[in-house]
């Protein structure tokens, strides 16, 4: 614009300072002539008023040699001969009657014309005026003099019209820097209308682009806050979220996507731009993005790391064209391990309840069959059904506590004294510690509490006595101890027991796992235990651990958050 308005202005002024030159030098060029002709026309006069006192033809010519040098002289007689001329011999020129000024002076007294001249071969302005004698007196001047004199005055004429284009760029330069300087600072005070100086005529034209400006600025900031909500969505979100563009470079991604698909904590940075097999070069990873790629919604299950993804992929379709995908990545290895959880435990459940139920179907058969005839052998008979039948209800009461904890109900919580919880478990399994080969339990408890449920507690710590009893060796010992430690409870079982083999320890926890199977049948255990002490620790968000040597014994620590303040009734 600045470089439009400067050319606009500098050719109008160097056109209008042409025209004006052109037009005054027409002018002066015009004056200049009439001024000659006038002067001319004044010189033949007054030359025609003192002919009369001219004496001879010596004094004519004295008088008429004194004319200007570029004044040609010419007298002629009333015949139309030529008796005197300046610029030629008199007597070679040819009878001058004819000439049109010649005679317009014969009849009116005086006569002009323009013409080209025979002798000279130029263009010639001729005055002529009648003597008292009769003759006539004829005055010519070129105009190539005149034009001379123009010509002197256009060198003079033209220099000026240098110096006022030169004035006239100067003028438009500073002139359109003056025009648009407010533009220019309106431009670079967009944001502040307030401070701007703007012409009077551009008022609605910044009013129009203030309230678009203020739409802008509305929209963008709607933008940026949903880009941001977004984005923090996006980024704490556990799902897997990546956008793929046509040419399979990663467009955006979140660090759930990173994470799972690499393995790595990389950055958002790290795989912008670059192809998405960088994040995971399996088969399945690359077919399922290569369908959406396509055109085509995919799905897809992927197993990597020891973890199971399921994938979904869907394209980003514009008009008829695939511009992209976009891929959802989900963690289902928790809900994989349940399934396989529930399938175990189903097929466990079965084997587990089966076995009593056949042994008490079988004792049942033989005494209605009349097999059993003596009352010992009834006795006996009875004594095994109800054993199994005890087997079976204690079976299915764990099943159901087990139930009840991943049920995940609500938590009402109350403040538990730990030396109290274990003080009854020792009382409760007093009588089954004499019975096991004089098993000696010993308390080494110090004050310390836990925030929890008193049911779960108590079946805790139970349990792991009862393991530690029943796989002790005969005259062997169970310590049963409880420590405050940094904001936790800490409660540990030790037992002089058997112990559990190395490769067997991580999986004690898990529903219906035996060590030996057989002695298990001997204890009467139903192989659920140590899970259920397993999710009660985890429904209060606490800890466990478990060391064992084979012959030597077990180890088993419990730690359980405790209360910020504890009052000091408790």
């Amino acid at each position: 614009m600045k470089k439009r308005i400067f050319r606009t202005l500098a050719i109008f002024s160097t056109i209008s300072v042409s025209i004006v030159a052109l037009v005054i030098t027409a002018l002066s060029v015009h004056v200049n002539m009439r001024q000659v002709e006038r002067t001319l026309q004044e010189t033949t006069q007054s030359l025609a008023a003192s002919y009369p006192r001219w004496d001879s033809m010596d004094d004519c010519r004295y008088f008429l040699d004194a004319l200007s040098d570029n004044i040609r002289v010419t007298l002629i007689d009333s015949d139309g001969t030529v008796l005197y001329e300046t610029e030629a011999e008199a007597s070679s020129m040819e009878n001058h009657f004819d000439r049109p000024e010649i005679q317009a002076a014969f009849h009116n007294g005086s006569g002009e014309t323009t013409r080209n001249s025979t002798t000279l071969g130029t263009k010639t302005y001729y005055y002529a005026v009648k003597l008292s004698d009769g003759n006539v007196l004829r005055l010519a001047r070129e105009y190539s003099s005149m034009y001379r004199i123009v010509f002197n005055s256009v060198i003079i004429i033209a220099i000026w019209i240098v110096i006022l284009i030169a004035i006239s760029i100067i003028v438009s330069r500073r002139l359109t820097i003056w025009l648009i300087r407010p533009i220019v600072h309106l431009a670079d005070h967009i944001g502040n209308f307030e401070d701007a100086e703007i012409y009077d005529e551009l008022a609605p034209f910044i009013r129009h682009i203030r309230e678009q400006s203020n739409e802008i600025d509305e929209q963008k900031n709607t933008l940026q806050k949903e880009r941001e909500t977004l984005n923090l969505v996006t980024k704490n979100m556990k799902e897997g979220i990546l956008m793929i563009s046509g040419d399979r470079n990663i467009v955006s991604l979140n660090p759930s996507a990173i994470f799972m698909m690499s393995g790595s904590h990389g950055t958002e940075n790290e795989y912008v731009g670059r192809t998405f097999l960088l994040l995971n070069r399996t088969q399945t990873w690359y077919n399922c993005i290569d369908r959406a790629l396509k055109g085509e919604n995919a799905e897809d299950e992927l197993r990597c790391r020891g973890s199971v993804y399921r994938l979904f992929a869907s394209p980003i379709i514009h008009g008829e064209r695939v511009d992209g995908a976009v891929v959802i990545v989900l963690d289902v290895t928790q809900e994989r391990l349940a399934e396989q959880m529930r399938q175990e435990f189903s097929a466990n459940v079965s084997h587990e309840l089966k076995t009593p139920l056949t042994s008490i179907s079988g004792y049942a058969e033989m005494i209605e069959l009349g097999m059993v005839q003596s009352a010992d052998d009834q006795k006996e008979f009875a004594r095994r059904i109800h054993k199994e039948a005890l087997r079976l209800l204690a079976l299915i009461s764990d099943i159901i506590r087990l139930s009840r904890i991943e049920e995940g109900l609500p938590k009402e919580f109350q403040l538990i004294s730990v030396p109290r919880i274990c003080e009854d478990t020792r009382e409760s399994l007093a009588e089954l510690a004499e019975e096991r080969s004089h098993i000696t339990l010993t308390l080494d408890c110090e004050p310390s509490f836990v925030m929890g449920d008193p049911g779960m507690i108590t079946e805790l710590l139970y349990n792991l006595t009862e393991n530690a009893i029943k796989y002790n060796k005969p005259g062997g010992q169970v310590w049963i101890t409880a420590r405050q430690q940094e904001g936790e409870a800490m409660i540990e079982v030790r037992d002089t027991g058997i112990g559990i083999p190395e490769e067997s320890c991580q999986r004690v926890f898990e529903r219906f796992y035996r060590v030996d199977k057989s002695r298990s049948k001997q204890t009467g255990g139903t192989g659920l235990g140590l899970s259920i002490v397993k999710h009660v620790v985890e429904y209060h968000e606490g800890r466990i651990e478990l060391s064992s040597e084979l012959g030597t014994g077990t180890t088993i620590r419990v730690w359980l958050p405790s209360p910020k303040h504890i009052p000091e009734t408790a």
